[in-house]
């Protein structure tokens, strides 16, 4: 929707562009079963959390270079929002469960 309501792009772009996002975040997202593959539910869980927090860190050191930023505030500010997301999604998982 960004894309199309710059009015800088074809029709046929902005498709591109949205089958490009879609494709990278879904075969993105695939790769967190593998540790469920290979590990028992406990530790695939914390294995997915640490390399989850990874690659937020990278790509937020990655992007604040290139926007000529302070890298440790970018990937602090990141990282600590990815937890507490995490977080929350722990309890509201729990809060579900007990209605389950």
């Amino acid at each position: 929707m960004s894309e199309e309501a710059e009015n800088k792009h074809s029709t046929k772009e902005v498709w591109e562009s949205t089958i490009a996002t879609f494709l990278t975040k879904f075969i993105f997202a695939l790769t967190f079963i593998i540790p469920i593959l290979f590990f028992e539910l406990s530790t695939a869980i914390i294995v997915s959390i640490v390399r989850g927090i990874f690659w937020v860190a990278a790509f937020s050191y990655y992007v604040a270079k290139l926007g000529n930023v302070n890298p440790f505030k970018v990937v602090s500010e990141h990282v600590l929002i990815a937890i507490i997301v995490i977080i929350i999604t722990h309890y509201v998982g729990d809060w579900i469960a007990m209605f389950i």
